[in-house]
């Protein structure tokens, strides 16, 4: 069954707080630039010579209204404003999207102008985290409260059936993270943009024959090959992860590696999964049907509920 956890809030928190850091970290280095630049021509110079490129990196889920009600329409492109495009409109547009700034009102930091003149246009590109879904219902009656935080702000629900503290497998619904790009594309001027992390997480100690792993793989590199297709401007495509290792949220209880890693062996002796063996096929353009049997992706049409 669907719940709303406050679990998920915090871990969306903790990540929107790194994006702070990032997006403070990204206006430093912008400012120790543009002190050594003594003009536009000297940066193009360096650039020209370091080949250095400066970007940041986003947490999305899919988000999908709960219901097909205005209200939760509406409440699914506030959220998207509050966690997305609180990070893309600064660097598009020098400031926060209007409805935050409408919500917080004076409770949110205004640019200065110099400011906003030096995030505008200062990235080069845009990672993504994705994996997976979630439905938005509306929570206007949040609104009603003097004392707000930032999720009361939002006046939206996240709706998951998924604990993000469990070792539960991720659904394979990869038309989430397609229907996310189509909207980078459309709403941030198709910047450059990698997958640098997209997984399927499973328990720790699953076996080796991941076959979850390879269907959650192939559905997700081929919806970024129809984005792809479709104009969205993608430049690469990371699977998280190479290795079984310790997970910032779930340490060692969960795995997402192509191989596995024994702990228990003072070598830390490593293991391939089949997915390690699913991806090297593919990545060699070879067929893997072989290896697992034909997969086909059933796409919901209603993009209601994930």
């Amino acid at each position: 069954m669907a719940r709303s956890s406050t679990h998920i809030q915090e871990k969306i928190i903790l990540t929107l707080n790194l994006f702070i850091l990032d997006l403070v970290s990204l206006l430093k280095i912008v400012d120790l630039v543009a002190k050594e630049c003594d003009s536009g021509d000297t940066c193009l110079k360096l650039q020209d010579k370091q080949h250095g490129f400066v970007g940041i990196t986003i947490y999305i889920f899919g988000l999908f209204p709960h219901t097909n009600t205005e209200k939760d329409r509406t409440a699914t492109e506030r959220y998207r404003d509050f966690t997305v495009g609180w990070i893309m409109e600064p660097l598009l547009h020098g400031d926060y999207p209007i409805s935050m700034r409408e919500t917080a009102g004076a409770r949110i930091p205004s640019f200065t102008n110099r400011e906003s003149e030096q995030v505008k246009g200062s990235c080069d590109f845009i990672g993504l985290i994705h994996y997976t879904n979630a439905n938005i219902t509306d929570n206007s009656e949040a609104l009603k409260n003097n004392l707000r935080d930032y999720t009361a702000d939002i006046a939206a629900k996240l709706i998951s059936g998924l604990n993000p503290f469990s070792n539960e497998e991720y659904p394979v619904a990869p038309w989430g993270l397609q229907e996310e790009l189509n909207k980078f594309k459309l709403r941030y001027g198709n910047l450059p943009i990698f997958i640098y992390e997209n997984g399927q997480r499973t328990p720790s100690n699953a076996s080796l024959q991941d076959e979850s792993r390879v269907k959650y793989l192939h559905g997700y590199i081929g919806a970024t090959l129809d984005a792809l297709r479709n104009g969205s401007n993608i430049r690469g495509y990371f699977a998280w992860s190479f290795l079984d290792l310790f997970e910032l949220l779930d340490g060692y209880k969960v795995s997402y590696g192509l191989y596995y890693v024994d702990r228990n062996d003072p070598e830390l002796k490593r293991y391939p999964k089949l997915s390690a063996k699913w991806f090297n096929w593919f990545l060699r353009g070879r067929r893997s049907t072989s290896i697992v049997g034909a997969m086909k992706l059933v796409k919901d049409p209603s993009h209601i509920s994930i």
